[in-house]
């Protein structure tokens, strides 16, 4: 459990820390991932170290698409922004479920993301077995300019995440988490 301030946070609390700081280390992941690709020394690094660089590069998407994948899944147990935005409902505090009412109409900007996330996330690795793998009619290829465009377009959708997570923070104890200071970083 997270504490600031000496004291123990609620559950709100506690969800806004942890989504957020995902949100921040998805974020960075990508960063890395689009740095990977324009540096100059790319093909020396390659030839140097093949199998390192197969396994970064694929641990990175695998971090990035399961992460965003998390961060959008409408299942319960999931902490995603639809959890967020549901525990910061239940409050009743006026301010924030203004800023929840803008965040859902927001969200809906992002479907074609969020849905091509969630198709990636299934194909890529949450189906992993005969009918993906094996079966001629069902081979999943990867398309990687595809791919990398959902990892591009997701940078927005996850700013967008966790500027929401600031506001409501902000609205629900005056920032008692301290995320608005996070956020003038990680912009």
């Amino acid at each position: 459990m997270l504490y600031t301030n000496g004291k123990k946070v609620n559950r709100l609390q506690n969800c806004l820390h942890a989504f957020y700081h995902e949100c921040k280390r998805v974020n960075e992941t990508i960063n890395q991932y689009e740095l990977l690709f324009t540096d100059e020394d790319l093909d020396k690094i390659m030839d140097k170290y093949p199998k390192l660089f197969f396994t970064t590069v694929e641990s990175m998407r695998y971090r990035i698409i399961i992460g965003m994948g998390n961060m959008i899944d409408n299942d319960k147990k999931s902490l995603s922004i639809t959890k967020v935005l549901n525990l910061a409902e239940q409050e009743g505090i006026e301010k924030v479920n203004m800023i929840i009412k803008e965040a859902r109409k927001e969200l809906s900007n992002y479907s074609e993301v969020i849905n091509n996330i969630k198709l990636l996330r299934d194909r890529m690795y949450a189906h992993i077995d005969i009918e993906y793998s094996l079966e001629e009619e069902e081979i999943f290829d990867i398309d990687f300019e595809f791919l990398n465009e959902q990892i591009k377009n997701s940078k927005e959708l996850i700013k967008f995440m966790m500027k929401t997570c600031v506001e409501i923070s902000k609205e629900y104890d005056e920032d008692g988490i301290h995320l608005a200071i996070n956020w003038l970083y990680d912009k």
